[in-house]
């Protein structure tokens, strides 16, 4: 692994672990974005991490300590939602299920 690419996944395990995306702190706002205005390699982490998925939704936010990231919303096959976290460089971040969304007792009519 090259210095540059063990410096971006120091930098996105910061955005993770900084106040402005921590459980305890108010959601960082984002921007929903266009699939199309979606970088390349972000793209590609995307749809390899949701496999046969849809992708529903993507957010790009800034973290209060100015690192870029990606949200993926994406729905399985098996209607379970996850979230998929990616770098604006295409560095997978990390991948967790939607609990809010799964453990809701009625599902929105569209999504």
């Amino acid at each position: 692994m090259t210095t540059r690419k063990i410096l971006v996944v120091i930098l996105a395990l910061l955005a993770l672990v900084s106040p402005a995306v921590a459980k305890n702190h108010k959601k960082t706002p984002g921007t929903i974005v266009n699939w199309k205005d979606v970088p390349a390699p972000v793209q590609a982490t995307i749809r390899t991490s949701a496999g046969a998925g849809k992708v529903k939704e993507v957010e790009k936010v800034t973290a209060a300590n100015g690192v870029v990231f990606y949200c993926a919303e994406v729905k399985g096959t098996d209607g379970q939602w996850t979230k998929i976290y990616v770098t604006d460089t295409g560095v997978l971040m990390k991948t967790e299920p939607d609990n809010a969304r799964n453990k809701r007792k009625h599902k929105p009519l569209f999504g």
